[in-house]
């Protein structure tokens, strides 16, 4: 397919950290992203994200109110647009809560939501209470009802194909998401194009939305990711399931691109854990920042 007028295609930069954990380095990863995309001549907006820590657990999730109303004012700036696309540049996976509510009430349902992630994002706040791990459960219906509200048009389970997923599989089996029929392709089984685009053809979808989680990638080839921190990543390494190459991933998107209309994507959880050291460093040098501050990085690893 030909590449869409990026006028009607609006640019949505989104630094949400509270939603991962509370993980600072996710603010420091959506910056990245915007400045390292191509260079966008549509419409661009950033939603305005707190920097104020929200430690507060509320009905099982953490930072329950700053999520929600960044949720809400991510809706309220897409509508304003009224895009026909968006790109959304984040940030932790929830950041995809409005942008893919909005689209699939646009197009009336006639989509399918591609979810490239090593994570299903379908776990419940009983379980969970991270919210970047429940975002697709609220896009299907279910979790928190003030964040299903915020979904004008819930999904379908037929709507949504897994691409890549191979970790936290235990959230599938929780009772309100077990009962969904939810399709899902492993690392293996997307090394060529085909099982994706056969199960697009079956679909023949009108629009293709896709969630793209950097954490799909092989942490071995990009270590820009929460999994990649390096006093554990020996460890790690061997310990999770071994994720995708950057190449087989965009073979893959570019093969989706040409048959199909793309008009969302949404890329998330940037962990750029060495440039986030290095803007720490900056700040505490001579001339360049405070030399009595000796205030170390603060994260949460896994």
């Amino acid at each position: 397919m030909t590449k869409p007028s990026s006028e009607h295609t609006l640019r949505l930069l989104f630094p949400q950290w509270q939603g991962g954990a509370n993980n600072a380095p996710y603010i420091l990863g959506a910056r990245l992203l915007n400045w390292l995309a191509p260079q966008h001549e549509g419409p661009f907006e950033e939603v305005p994200v707190s920097l104020e820590l929200d430690p507060t657990i509320q009905d099982g999730i953490l930072a329950r109110q700053t999520v929600l109303n960044q949720a809400r004012a991510a809706q309220q700036i897409i509508r304003k647009h009224a895009p026909d696309r968006l790109v959304i540049l984040g940030g932790d996976c929830s950041v995809d809560l409005a942008p893919f509510a909005y689209l699939n009430d646009k197009y009336d349902g006639d989509t399918v939501l591609l979810w490239v992630d090593s994570h299903p994002d379908v776990s419940i706040p009983e379980d969970f209470h991270n919210h970047h791990a429940q975002v697709l459960a609220n896009l299907l219906g279910v979790g928190d009802p003030e964040f299903v509200a915020e979904v004008p048009r819930v999904f379908k389970p037929e709507q949504i194909l897994f691409v890549g997923l191979n970790d936290m599989l235990d959230a599938l089996q929780s009772k309100p998401i077990q009962s969904l029929p939810l399709d899902r392709l492993g690392p293996d089984e997307i090394q060529d194009s085909s099982n994706v685009l056969e199960w697009l053809h079956e679909r023949k979808p009108s629009k293709v939305m896709i969630h793209f989680d950097l954490d799909v990638l092989d942490m071995t080839q990009f270590r820009s990711l929460l999994v990649a921190y390096y006093k554990t990543y020996d460890e790690y390494k061997d310990k999770f399931p071994r994720g995708v190459s950057m190449e087989t991933i965009i073979q893959l998107l570019q093969d989706v691109a040409k048959q199909y209309d793309i008009v969302g994507l949404g890329i998330t959880e940037h962990f750029p854990w060495d440039a986030y050291f290095l803007q720490n460093m900056l700040s505490r040098l001579p001339l360049l920042g405070d030399i009595d501050d000796n205030q170390r990085p603060t994260f949460v690893t896994i």
